[in-house]
Formats: structure tokens, sequence, C-alpha cells
């Protein structure tokens, strides 16, 4: 089997690898990093100062962005040192050290700008990325208004759990102790803290470097959760899955033993995007009308309209993980040691529509799937899919016709049937040298709001209504 190298986006197909790893995998020092998503409760006092301090670090950001861009534009060059100090000692008595993490978030971001442009005019980007622009500033474009987020030190915060399920964030440098809630499932180092304001409700996302004790310096520098490793169970054996990821099934899965197959569906991600479009569509054009005609309540629907915007991003977030988490612990139970998953290459850039670049979130589903069957102690391998739509998995021959449906994959040699996405599945698994028998039991699921059920009718259950 080949060996798992990482790749270069703009690698041709024909001397792309079999399998390889995706960006966001291969760095083994951050697999062992997860992020925790709070929900903050605050209190009047509590809101009405962290939309202070957010204001400030938002504020910050694009004083800061704006001195650079002017030099930038003047000059062709930033002065780090000198922007950095001075606006550190401006925002310092309201910020506190915190200032210097937005500060070098910035730094980071000018940095990351240039090392792009120095590739932009080496030809060396992907025929796909046009000019890189330079950091943009915090805020909504349409109201004007600076978006509210804050960055707390590692030191400078630490959590107080009651429960599973809630305790008290407390920011030492402005004397808060805020309520949150939500579950807190990995023990370890925590890094710098990330505070928005989404939808008008405040997250805190706590970085915890799973396992690792805290500095010396900062003994409450600890999260503690559930597990203090990421791997909480081992494989119960030594079978192979092979995985087409897909948007009608977004899960079609076969094995190297049994006649057994398993899809997932995806026709409710499909829905729930549509549903939440429409609204996002609705809103924005009543809010651009009354905007357009002179009426101020026009930003009542630009409120509705970003509220539209999170609840889809949201569902759609938490369709996908469902699917994900259910699709594991499957995997888990049938004896599974060793995943591989194709990846639809280049096909948003290639081949781009709103399924594959709005709806179908394939690179992050790939990317959650592999953090979650870390958990497992499974093994993920991402797969080149080039070409396994195509051909056929009973003769190995290309058929133009052969998918005679959008589910449907007929051998014109054999006249033998089998499910477009399985047929794909199938293929991956003979690119990287395994066999898989022919499935002849499917067992179907969907992915619905109160987790996944199967579609599939039990045996001796009748399928349809007696009269």
């Amino acid at each position: 089997m080949p060996g798992v190298v990482p790749f270069s986006s703009g690698e041709p197909v024909g001397r792309y690898p079999t399998v390889f790893t995706i960006p966001g995998t291969e760095s083994s020092k951050s697999s062992n990093v997860r992020t925790v998503r709070l929900r903050l409760l605050p209190n009047g006092a509590q809101e009405r100062k962290l939309r202070r301090i957010a204001d400030a670090t938002a504020k910050l950001w694009n004083e800061l962005n704006y001195a650079r861009l002017v030099q930038y534009r003047e000059s062709g060059r930033v002065d780090f040192k000198g922007t950095e100090h001075e606006f550190y000692h401006r925002y310092k008595c309201v910020l506190g050290v915190n200032a210097g993490q937005v500060i070098r978030l910035n730094n980071s971001a000018w940095k990351s700008y240039f090392e792009l442009l120095k590739l932009y005019k080496q030809g060396k980007l992907p025929k796909f990325m046009g000019k890189p622009s330079p950091p943009g500033f915090w805020k909504d474009k349409v109201l004007g208004k600076r978006e509210l987020r804050i960055l707390v030190r590692n030191d400078r915060y630490y959590l107080e759990p009651i429960n599973n399920g809630e305790g008290y964030l407390v920011l030492k440098d402005w004397g808060l102790k805020i309520k949150y809630a939500g579950r807190i499932k990995w023990s370890g180092r925590q890094g710098t803290l990330v505070i928005k304001l989404e939808d008008n409700r405040w997250f805190a996302y706590v970085p915890i470097e799973v396992g690792a004790k805290p500095a010396k310096s900062n003994p409450k520098g600890y999260v503690k959760g559930i597990h203090e490793k990421i791997q909480i169970d081992k494989p119960r054996g030594d079978n192979k899955a092979f995985i087409d990821v897909g948007l009608n099934n977004l899960f079609a899965v076969v094995f190297n033993h049994g006649d057994t197959a398993i899809l997932i569906k995806g026709s409710t991600i499909k829905s729930e995007y549509y549903y939440w479009k429409r609204e996002i569509r609705t809103y924005q054009s009543v809010r651009d009308w009354l905007r357009n005609h002179g009426f101020e309540s026009w930003r009542k629907y630009h409120t509705f309209y970003l509220h539209a915007i999170y609840k889809q991003r949201e569902r759609l977030r938490h369709y996908y993980r469902t699917a994900i988490r259910f699709l594991a612990e499957t995997l888990w139970q049938m004896g599974i040691d060793e995943v591989f998953i194709g990846y639809p290459y280049m096909v948003s850039q290639n081949n781009g529509n709103e399924y594959n670049t709005n709806i179908w979130w394939f690179n992050k589903i790939i990317n959650w799937l592999k953090d979650v069957l870390e958990e497992y102690g499974i093994k993920l391998n991402v797969v080149n899919e080039y070409g396994t739509s195509k051909q056929c998995s009973i003769c190995n021959m290309e058929h133009e016709k052969g998918r005679v449906k959008r589910g449907l994959y007929v051998c014109e040699l054999t006249g033998i049937k089998i499910n477009a996405d399985l047929n794909a599945a199938r293929n991956i698994a003979k690119k990287v040298g395994y066999k898989t028998p022919t499935p002849k039991k499917i067992l179907s699921f969907i992915v619905t709001t109160n987790g996944v059920k199967p579609i599939t009718p039990k045996k001796g259950q009748q399928s349809r209504p007696q009269d």
C-alpha cells in the first residue's frame, strides 16, 4: 500500500499520490489539541462589561491593522516592532496583557499575507487562488459596527466546573466570574481563550492540549474534563472500512469482510440548507428594499438576516457531527481498526457549484471524522477518489453509461446492479489494494435532529400499511 504523504494542492491529478494527508491532519504536534465550546450566561452587568471589553479588543485590532495597512501602501513594508509597542501601551490600561494576544494574532495574519504574496509572485500558488489580500477588519460591513470578540492569555483565566454540564469562567484582569453551560470532555493544559458574540449569544472557545500538565507558573491553567487522553478505547478487531463521501448519501461504507454495507443518507442536510437559504434570501431582499427606500426598520431585518445565517451554519454543523459520531461508534463496534476515505480532490475548484461549495463540507467532514476515530484508536487514511465513480467495481472497466440513475450503477458487461456510491467505495478499496465482497445487505440510516435513525425495514416488518 502506498505511504501516507502530504500533497500540494497544485499537483496534477495524474501525478497525485493514492493515499495522502489533507491540510490540518498532517501535524502530529497539534493532533492532541481539542477546542471546547462553552455557552456563556452573563448577567446584565457582566453583559455590559463584556461588550465594553470586546469593543476595545476589536478597536485595537482595527486601529493596528489600519496603521499597518497605511504603512504597507506607502512603503511596501510594515513596522511590526514600532506599531506593536505603540498600540500595546495604548490599550494596556483596558485589556491588560491580553492586548499582546491581539497584536500577536495580527502579526501572524500579516506574516501569512506576506508569505502568500511571495508565493503568488513566484507563481507557486494554485491557479484557482487569486492575488492575496491584506488582513481585514473586525466589523459588520452593512452596519459598520465592530465585531465583538475577546482574546485572553492562557494564564489570565481559569474554569471552575460545578458539574459535568456547567460551571464558572473566571477572567482575572476584569474581575468577572461568568456562568457557563457546556460539557468539558478533555483534560489538559489550556491555551489562549477566545470569546465571541454570535447571534447575540456569548461563546467561549477553550483550546486544550489533552494530557499536558500546566506550567509551574500557572497551576490553575489546567482544564479538568472527563478524559485525560484522546484515545479512550481500543479497536475491537483488525477489519478495514472504505468510505465514499457524498451528499445524497453522506457516507457509503463497504468492508473487507462480510457482505454488509452501510448508507447514511444526507437528504435532511440538503433540506435544512435550502430552508434556511430561503429564509436568508427573504430577509435580505426585505432589508435591501427598506434600506433603499429610506426606512429605518431595515436594521431589524438585517438582524433577522444574520440570525438565519447563524442558524443555517449551526444546523448543518449539528447534522454533520451527529452523523460522524454515529459512524465512528458503528465502525468501532464492527471491529474496524483502519478506515480509507475518498477525498474529492479539487472538486470545488475544477467543478465548483452550490452543492460541493456551500452544502457539502467535505474537508471539515474528513477532519472531524479523523478526530472522532482517534478516540477509538482507529486510523484514518485519505484516498484520492479520482475516477472511482466512473469505474465498475464488478468488471473493473469504465462504462460511459454505467450510472443510469442518481443512485444506481449497472455493469454493462454482466448486467449486475449496485448502488452507485457503494460502487465508488469498492473502487476506493481497490485503489489501496483490498478486495471487498459484493454487498448483499445494505443498512440504511438517515440523520435527524434527534440522532441517526435506521430506515432499513426490520425482518418480518411490513413496509406498507395493510388495508
